[in-house]
């Protein structure tokens, strides 16, 4: 019986150190050391807290207080969210949340789905979900693939592409096809944010905690 017990003990033992607190200086230390300096104002103010549930010796995950973290269908999604590396996250940032960069060939996804998001930052690829709040349930939808006929992507709930190389083609055919055609979906999705049509804030960070 003690023997078994021993496997039991053993084998639940990696659950058990998972979950890992940090000091402050330690916060700090770390998001300096994943180029992530601009987010320290925000762990400063308490913007960002640590979660220290699902934070371990390897890395550290922040979270914001008061984000909707939703994960929902695109007809009916309020809140969309997009995984970005680090540098990309920073340049966002730095913009003042008005411009996603739309690299060439790149395809930009926006998800409703929190979940399936936070998925796209890893130990390994360190960065930040930012969560997307639009006017109301179905309003991006609505702009996209009612009034127009961009076609979505089944992925994350529904996942438009914003890039050159995203979901925009489909936008251009048909009775509501955009006239003139469009290049893509991120340069409406941009305007939207600098008129803060749409807003955006920092919902999740992953940084390594070994760089």
């Amino acid at each position: 019986m003690k023997r078994l017990l021993f496997f039991i003990i053993l084998a639940l033992l990696p659950n058990l150190a998972a979950a890992d607190t940090m000091t402050s200086s330690e916060i700090v230390n770390t998001l300096k050391r994943n180029n992530m300096e601009v987010l320290i104002p925000m762990y400063e103010k308490g913007i960002l807290v640590l979660d220290s549930k699902n934070t371990t010796v390897n890395a550290m995950k922040l979270v914001r207080n008061y984000a909707a973290f939703t994960d929902t269908e695109a007809e009916k999604a309020k809140f969309w969210y997009r995984g970005m590396p680090t540098q990309q996250a920073n340049d966002f940032i730095n913009s003042n949340y008005s411009r996603l960069g739309l690299p060439e060939k790149s395809f930009v996804g926006i998800a409703p789905r929190f979940s399936y998001v936070m998925q796209y930052v890893t130990n390994s690829d360190p960065g930040v979900v930012f969560e997307f709040g639009t006017d109301s349930e179905g309003w991006l939808y609505k702009q996209w693939s009612v009034d127009h006929p961009c076609q979505i992507k089944a992925e994350g709930g529904g996942t438009y592409g914003l890039g050159p190389s995203g979901t925009y083609a489909s936008c251009n055919n048909g009775p509501n096809a955009y006239k003139p055609k469009i290049d893509n979906l991120g340069g409406m999705f941009n305007k939207w944010l600098a008129d803060n049509a749409i807003t955006a804030k920092v919902a999740y960070v992953l940084a390594n905690r070994k760089l």
